[in-house]
This record gives structure tokens, C-alpha cells and sequence, in this order.
């Protein structure tokens, strides 16, 4: 998408890395806070209410809130090359950033500035990896019933693009402390027994069986939807608050006390398009980068 870099970093030894987004000919953006545990940089700017109009970039990682530090090292990266919001004193980048926990997945060593400056070295706009990369390095699934294995996730990616011109890019980063399920219903990935078998969280607390202490996992599950569609902030708002069904048809339990989950949603095109055409799209494109984004995923 024209507007829109895309770079990760991804330290396999730690089990934890970095993916960045530049919007170097700034952007407009909102968001929605839909878990009860996030961390979370500079996001209060993207409210409708809020005068600052653009962001220049935007961050997720590993490392829990320890990583939203690595968003320096995009701000260091724009700010060389003189992009940001215009003061008397030079420009100041505007970079939110959202981060998950998975200090516990290899070693508690969260992604650095310089490693998101790396990544921004790389960005690229025909970048399209996804998996057990960047930010979904260290991201695991699957963490409710007792004596139940988790399973590795990563970062997902999907596009839709329609032929009246509008496209919607949709990444997630899946940590989420439920199972996630096709299109049908079924678990393709999350808790497993004993007996290799999936445990299924959701039937497992309808069972009224206790669940394990999840905050000595922690979880998040983070989306970033970008479209190529005008809109201002408020509108942008509303499409983040259609768009999270996505993450609520594909991941069960979802948008639980133990879950950070974030949503942001940004407009970097000219295209004329609806909130109703465009939230409806990207309700989708979500569902998919979430199953995109567990495409590897083993049992840990």
C-alpha cells in the first residue's frame, strides 16, 4: 500500500523482536482498547478530541511495557530524515506503540531502540512476511485450562483489496490467552491436552472447571488496520469498533481481565469510501491476519 512501510526485527534467542509501520507522509489514525491489560505508548494523540492531526509510525513489540521503549528508535529514524509534526524546535515524530508479553516465552529481554531502528532501515512497502516474526516472535495462544500445553502464534497478515479500488491491510500480533478457530467454528490452534488432543478453553470454562493463573502468562493480542480510504479520526474510531468483531470471530475467549488487546485503524489514501463498506472489510481482513498469524504454530 502506497504510504505504508513495513519493517520487523526478530530475535530468535530471546524469543521476542519488533515490527514497525512508517507513515513517512503522515497519516491519521484512531484506535480502541478493547483488553483490560494494555501497554500502550503515546495513543492518547489519535483521540478524536486530541489537535495533534497525523502519526508518522507505529510500533509493535515484544518485551511488555519494557519494549515500548524500543519506539525511540523509530522516532530517532524519522527524526533524521526530518519527519514528524512541525514545531519551532524541529519536528517531533509521532509515534504510538503497543506492546505484549512474552518475557516468559525464551528470556526476559524485551527488544531495544536500536532494534526498531533496524527494522525501520529495513521497512519496505512490499513487505509481506508474516509468522514468527517482528513482533509475534515470542507470542503463544492457548493459556486457560490446567495441565494444558500452549502453542506458539506470530504475527499475521492479510489484504483485501475490492474493485471499486478500496484496499484494507489488516496485521495481528496473536497472544492471546484463548484458542483460535476457522471460519466453521473449529480450533485450529490453542490449549492442547495430554493426549495431544485440543482442550478448547471456551467449553473448558462452560464446564465450570477453574482456570490456570493467567497472569503469570499475561496476554495480548494486537491488530493494526490500515486502508487506503480518507477518513478523519472520529470516523476512524467507529471503523475500530467494527472492525474488533474480527478478533471476537476468530479468537474465543477474547477480551478478557488477562488480555491487552489494542486496536488501531489508519487511513493513508485519497480513496472515497463509506465507514459501513470499509469497517465491513476490515472485520475480515482481521479475522484473517489472526489465522494468518498461527499458520506455524506448535505446541510449546
Amino acid at each position: 500500500m502506497e504510504g505504508l512501510k513495513i519493517g520487523h526485527f526478530t530475535n530468535n534467542d530471546n524469543g521476542t523482536g519488533v515490527t514497525v509501520f512508517l507513515l513517512e507522509q503522515s497519516a491519521v489514525g484512531a484506535y480502541l482498547i478493547c483488553g483490560a491489560a494494555p501497554a500502550t505508548h503515546e495513543i492518547a494523540v489519535l483521540d478524536p478530541e486530541n489537535s495533534v492531526p497525523h502519526l508518522h509510525g507505529l510500533v509493535f513489540s515484544g518485551g511488555s511495557a519494557f519494549g515500548l521503549f524500543s519506539a525511540k528508535g523509530v522516532m530517532t529514524y524519522l527524526t533524521e530524515r526530518h519527519i514528524g509534526h512541525p514545531t519551532k524546535h524541529g519536528v517531533v515524530p509521532i509515534v504510538p506503540a503497543a506492546s505484549i508479553y512474552d518475557l516468559n516465552y525464551k528470556q526476559p529481554v524485551p527488544p531495544a531502540a536500536e532494534d526498531a531502528y533496524q527494522a525501520c532501515l529495513q521497512a519496505d512497502e512490499n513487505n509481506h512476511d508474516s509468522g514468527r516474526i517482528g513482533a509475534g516472535t515470542g507470542a503463544t495462544i492457548g493459556k486457560i485450562c490446567l495441565n494444558a500445553k500452549y502453542m506458539s502464534s506470530g504475527l499475521g497478515r492479510a489484504e483485501i483489496n475490492l474493485p471499486n479500488g478500496l484496499s484494507v491491510i489488516a496485521y495481528a500480533v496473536v497472544n492471546a490467552v484463548g484458542d483460535v478457530r476457522d471460519a466453521a467454528g473449529n480450533i485450529i490452534a490453542g490449549a492442547v491436552d495430554e493426549q495431544g488432543n485440543f482442550a478448547d478453553c471456551e467449553k473448558y470454562l462452560l464446564s465450570g472447571q477453574a482456570e490456570e493463573n493467567l497472569f503469570s502468562q499475561e496476554n495480548t493480542t494486537l491488530v493494526a488496520v490500515f486502508t487506503n480510504a480518507v477518513f478523519a479520526k472520529d470516523e476512524l474510531k467507529r471503523i475500530s469498533k467494527m472492525a474488533v468483531a474480527g478478533i471476537a470471530r476468530a479468537i474465543r475467549p477474547v477480551f478478557t481481565g488477562y488480555d491487552g488487546d489494542v486496536i488501531f485503524c489508519v487511513s493513508v489514501g485519497k480513496v472515497k469510501m463509506s465507514e459501513l463498506t470499509v469497517g465491513t472489510v476490515a472485520v475480515e481482513a482481521v479475522r484473517l491476519a489472526i489465522l494468518d498469524a498461527v499458520k506455524e504454530s506448535e505446541v510449546v
